[in-house]
Formats: C-alpha cells, structure tokens, sequence
C-alpha cells in the first residue's frame, strides 16, 4: 500500500500518513478520527500543523499572552481527555479556531466580572493585522490604493476587522464565520457587507 504525507506547507513530513490520492477533506477526517479512537500520533500532528495559526489568532483577540497560551494549553488536553466523544469533522481548523475563541472570551469575560464589568464589550479585538497578499481588494496593485486600503481596515470596527480576517484570510464560509462569531447567518452577512462597503468607500480608483 502506498502511503504518503498529506502535503501541507509546515507539517513535518512523517508526522501522519495517508493513502495515495487523499485529499485534504479525506485526510483531515481520517486524522481526526484516529484522534478520536485514542491515537496520540493524531493529536501531535493536529498540534504541529495548527499551533502557529492557533497563537497568531489568540493574538489577535487578547494581547494577553499568557491567556493565549493557557486557552492553547487546555485545549489540546481537553481534546485528548474528551477523545472518544468528540463530534465528526473534515475541518479540524475550523473547529480549534471557534474553540480557542470561546476559551479566550470566556476567560476575558470572567476577568472582566473580577474587575466590576459585567458586559464583555461588543469590540474587545484589537490591531488584527493583513498582509497585502490576502486582502479583500487584491486587484488594487498601486501603493497608493494599498495604503488607502490599509487605512480603511483601521477605520473598521475591532468586530468588523476580525470577521474580514476569518472570511478573507482564513477562507471560513459565512455559515463558518457565524458560527465562530456566535451570530446568526443573516447578521454575518450584513457585518462582512457594511466592513467591505466600508473598504470600497476607502480605496478610490487612482488615475
């Protein structure tokens, strides 16, 4: 049987192997599973492929460093204590993702009690940073239009710039994006309009 690594940038090579000809949906649901049936080989390869992405998120909705690696930390051991009942899934991104933001708000929420704020604030993400290869406007090539469009991201809500990060950057679907974001559908799309709305308005078409 030829067997060999799923080719990803980043993933050590004999880190799991697959059947020739699996694709990524097909590999993501044979190393979840393995997770779930108690094999400890899938757990370190899910940590390996998506720790970095993991702190680069945490980043991006508390500065608090610590907090990000404790909310990290707990949510690889509780996924290999809670193995054998956790749901199916052929995108292992996206469910750390919309785990590792619910440990992160509800232990922002719980600092905030201990410091009299009841009410977790509507935009508590800050500086969530694009590169200008994966933003929303990529045909705008002028350095003119970039900065124009780099402006314009500052200009957004910190609830608006999270979820163009999580739909443009990370490629989430909008039914995705409203569950990380624990909104319903039809406010995802009206939050990702008004931020690209608000973006067009920003990058004027330079003669």
């Amino acid at each position: 049987m030829n067997l060999l690594p799923l080719k990803e940038e980043g993933v050590p090579a004999a880190s799991f192997l697959f059947k020739q000809g699996t694709t990524i949906s097909e590999g993501e649901q044979i190393v979840w599973n393995a997770l779930r049936e108690g094999n400890r080989k899938a757990l370190d390869y899910i940590f390996e492929k998506y720790v970095k992405l993991l702190y680069a998120y945490g980043g991006k909705i508390t500065k608090d460093q610590g907090v990000v690696e404790d909310a990290i930390q707990d949510l690889f051991v509780e996924l290999w204590q809670k193995h054998a009942v956790l749901s199916a899934t052929d995108n292992i991104k996206f469910y750390l993702l919309k785990s590792l933001r619910r440990r992160i708000t509800r232990r922002m929420a719980v600092d905030q009690r201990k410091l009299g704020d009841y009410a977790l604030q509507e935009d508590y993400f800050h500086e969530v940073e694009f590169s200008m290869e994966s933003t929303i406007i990529q045909q705008q090539t002028s350095i003119a239009q970039q900065e124009q469009l780099t402006r314009g991201i500052a200009k957004l809500s910190d609830r608006q710039r999270e979820a163009i990060y999580l739909k443009f950057y990370e490629k989430m679907s909008y039914e995705q994006l409203a569950e990380v974001l624990d909104i319903s559908l039809t406010s995802t799309y009206k939050l990702i309009g008004k931020a690209v709305d608000a973006l067009r308005k920003s990058v004027r078409i330079i003669s």
